[in-house]
C-alpha cells in the first residue's frame, strides 16, 4: 500500500504468519476434566470441552497474536437440552411405547426403528455444519469473528448423498464426494465480511486414491491368508473343530488373542497405507483454497501423516481415551505448523461478521457422538 494510504491511517496489507505457541496446563485441565466428567456422569464434558478448546485456541497465533475462544460450556449444554428434549427423548418414548404395545418384532416398531437411523445418516452433516458454524461463530483473531452463512441443509442432504455415493461405489466416489463437500463448506466460510473460496477438481487426487485402495485390497488378503495359515497349521485347530474338544478355554482364549491382534494389526495398518491419499489430499484442498484471494500452501507428507496417526493412536489406547485433549492439540499444530497464506492480506479493510451469533451450542453433534475438537 502507498505511503499516501499510511499516513491516511490504514495500515499496510500483512502477510499472515501462522505459528503454534505451545502453553502449560493442558495436563491440568485434562486431569480435572476427566475426574469432574466422571463425577457427573458424562455432564462436566460441555465444560471440559470449551476449557480444552480455550487452551488450544489460544495456543495458535496469527502474526504473533492469539486466537481466541469465546463459547461457554452453557451454551454447549443448553444445546445438548434441546436435542435430548426435541429429539432424543420423543423417539425413546414412541419406541419404547410400541414396543411395550405390540413387541419387540412389530412392523410397526421396525419401521420407526429404519425411520430414525434413515434420519441419523440424513441429519449428520446437519450437525456436522451447526458444529462448524459454532466453533468459527466463537473464533476471534483482533476481535473479529468467523462464520458460516449457507443453509446446513443444503450441505447435510450433500453429505447424506456422499455416504450413499461412496457405499454403492465401493469407495471410489470418495475424492470426487469429498472435493464438493469441501466446496460447499469452504464457499460457505467468513472470517468478518471476508470470504473463504474453494475451487477445484477431484482428478488429481485419483492416482494417490487408487494406489492406496488396492493396497488396503491386498493388504486385507493377506492378512487373512496368513491368519488362516497360522490358524490351520496350529493343533487347536484341528482339536476346536474335533468331535470332542478338550481344552476349550485355551481354544477360545487363543481365537480371543488371534482376533485382539487382528484388530490392532488393521488399526495401525489401515491408516498408514490411507496416510498416502491424506496427505496428498491435504495439500491438494489447500491449494484449492484462497482467503481474500490469497493462495493458501499446507505442507503435508505421508512420512508426518504416519507419525501423526501412530502416536495419536498410542495416545488413545494406553490413556484409555483420557488423553484426548493431548490427541486434539496435536492435530491442530501439525496443520498450524505447516500452512502457509501466499499473498498480503488488507486487515484493516475487514469488518465484523454481520451473521447472526447461534445462541446454543452443538446439541445434535454432541447427540450423534461425532466426537472431535
Amino acid at each position: 500500500m502507498s505511503d499516501t494510504a499510511t499516513m491516511a491511517g490504514v495500515s499496510a496489507p500483512e502477510q499472515l504468519t501462522f505459528s503454534f505457541v505451545k502453553r502449560p496446563g493442558l495436563l491440568k485441565i485434562t486431569i480435572v476434566s476427566f475426574l469432574l466428567t466422571l463425577i457427573t456422569l458424562g455432564f462436566y464434558r460441555f465444560w471440559a470441552r470449551t476449557q480444552v478448546r480455550k487452551h488450544i485456541w489460544s495456543s495458535v497465533h496469527i502474526n504473533g497474536e492469539p486466537l481466541e475462544y469465546t463459547g461457554t460450556g452453557m451454551e454447549l449444554f443448553k444445546g445438548f437440552l434441546v436435542v435430548f428434549f426435541v429429539l432424543i427423548l420423543p423417539i425413546a418414548v414412541v419406541t419404547g411405547f410400541v414396543g411395550i404395545l405390540y413387541g419387540p418384532e412389530s412392523p410397526l416398531l421396525i419401521t420407526i426403528q429404519f425411520a430414525v437411523i434413515l434420519a441419523i445418516y440424513v441429519l449428520w452433516g446437519f450437525a456436522v455444519y451447526k458444529a462448524w458454524n459454532y466453533k468459527l461463530s466463537r473464533t476471534q483473531w483482533r476481535g473479529i469473528r468467523g462464520a458460516l452463512v449457507g443453509p446446513a441443509m443444503t450441505y447435510s442432504l450433500l453429505f447424506f448423498g456422499s455416504l450413499m455415493a461412496k457405499g454403492m461405489s465401493l469407495g471410489w466416489a470418495t475424492p470426487v464426494m469429498n472435493t464438493v463437500l469441501q466446496e460447499q463448506i469452504t464457499n460457505d466460510m467468513r472470517f468478518g465480511d471476508a470470504a473463504f473460496k474453494f475451487k477445484g477438481r477431484a482428478g488429481p487426487l485419483y492416482p494417490t486414491y487408487a494406489l492406496c485402495w488396492f493396497l488396503t485390497l491386498g493388504a486385507i488378503i493377506l492378512v487373512t491368508v496368513l491368519a488362516s495359515v497360522s490358524a490351520a497349521s496350529s493343533p487347536l485347530f484341528s482339536e476346536a473343530f474335533g468331535n470332542q474338544p478338550q481344552n476349550a478355554e485355551q481354544i477360545a482364549g487363543m481365537l480371543i488373542i488371534a482376533a485382539i491382534i487382528l484388530f490392532l494389526v488393521f488399526l495401525l495398518l489401515v491408516p498408514m497405507l490411507w496416510a498416502v491419499y491424506t496427505a496428498t489430499q491435504m495439500r491438494v484442498f489447500a491449494d484449492y483454497t484462497r482467503f481474500d484471494g490469497a493462495p493458501f500452501r499446507l505442507e503435508a507428507t505421508t512420512g508426518s501423516i504416519i507419525g501423526l496417526t501412530v502416536v495419536n493412536l498410542l495416545i488413545l489406547i494406553f490413556t484409555l481415551g483420557i488423553g484426548w485433549p493431548y490427541i486434539n492439540r496435536r492435530i491442530v499444530r501439525y496443520v498450524v505448523e505447516r500452512l502457509h497464506l501466499d499473498g498480503k492480506i488488507e486487515i484493516d479493510r475487514i469488518s465484523q461478521s454481520k451473521v447472526p451469533l447461534p445462541t446454543r451450542g452443538e446439541g445434535l453433534f454432541d447427540a450423534f457422538d461425532v466426537g472431535g475438537l
